[in-house]
């Protein structure tokens, strides 16, 4: 069930906000498109400091506090807290590969494999520098090095390094389409599609300003543009422009589910949900600086600068 359910969903991967480690962000210049608010109920579970990443590993939801230096693990019926492990130094990225949650320690340049189970650390994996990106196709675990212009391929089974590729500046996001691996530049402004079997360079695709997010549908990949205040819609098989969607301020955060794009507006305070044709037909007004989005199969959680992440639920268009 848990297998099944992430590889339907391709939920794989976080992202870092730029506001933590990069330039100012504007949290009022920007306003959500005229689309009207979805009817939702809303309610908010504390966690650690900064928290950033987040995912759902089939039964429960795990969330990475970058300034705790640790990862929670919330009990997904009613948001208990199950447990605080520590990591590394800036943990900002999540993965879960059916039986393990990890964690991509920023600043000490390595990732952590934790047993979804309890939480028990089974090994530490040097990376490259600066890991911000996370992502599982199966088999192997994929890991963004921003600091060093890299993808790192991990072997799932015991962290062995099957090599390191050279994409664009500032990797900060991955998706899985499947077959390959699509890698969001944030400094370059494009994203990079990488052979999943060999690592092997397919094409670098033009996307907005400060690409933060991407996620796969089924057909395309969207990529959500921090400073562009938009997500681009690429074919997923040449990466050809489909279309560009206005969102809200400083989008960062996406994932695919339900039939629809769910975007984290950070500058916004809100969600936007988007149909695959590229239009907005939702925005949900979430609290104060959303980073992350996850989906445990009836309900959205969102990642807060409040330290704490929402759960929201009871809203249309949900279900899938």
């Amino acid at each position: 069930m848990k297998k099944s359910f992430l590889a339907k969903t391709f939920v794989i991967g976080l992202f870092l906000i730029p506001a933590l480690l990069g330039p100012n962000i504007s949290h009022s210049e920007a306003q959500e498109p005229s689309t009207g608010e979805t009817s939702a109920n809303s309610t908010s579970f504390p966690v650690g400091r900064g928290p950033q990443a987040i995912i759902f590993d089939g039964s429960d939801i795990w969330v990475a506090n970058q300034f705790g230096n640790t990862v929670m693990k919330l009990r997904g019926s009613d948001g208990y807290n199950l447990g605080t492990f520590a990591t590394g130094e800036r943990p900002i990225a999540l993965a879960y590969d059916g039986n393990n949650v990890w964690v991509a320690n920023k600043f000490s340049d390595n990732v952590m494999r934790l047993r979804a189970r309890d939480g028990a650390l089974l090994s530490t994996i040097p990376v490259g520098k600066g890991p911000e990106g996370i992502a599982f196709d199966g088999s192997n675990v994929w890991v963004a090095n921003g600091g060093a212009g890299t993808v790192t391929k991990l072997q799932a089974s015991d962290g062995a390094n099957l090599g390191t590729f050279a994409v664009g500046a500032r990797p900060v996001a991955l998706a899985f389409d499947g077959t390959n691996i699509w890698v969001a530049n944030n400094d370059s402004g494009n994203v990079t599609k990488l052979r999943a079997r060999d690592g092997a360079n397919l094409g670098t695709f033009r996307a907005g300003k400060e690409p933060m997010g991407i996620a796969f549908d089924g057909a395309n990949v969207w990529v959500s543009n921090f400073y562009s205040r938009s997500v681009t819609r690429l074919n997923g098989s040449d990466g050809e422009i489909l279309g560009t969607v206005a969102v809200g301020d400083g989008p960062t955060g996406v994932i695919f589910v339900g039939r629809y794009i769910w975007v984290a507006n950070y500058g916004s305070g809100s969600v936007s949900q988007i149909e695959p044709g590229g239009m907005v037909v939702g925005t949900l007004a979430v609290g104060k600086a959303p980073g992350s989005v996850a989906f445990d199969g009836a309900n959205i959680w969102v990642t807060s600068g409040s330290n704490s992440v929402s759960r929201v639920s009871n809203f249309s268009g949900l279900a899938p």
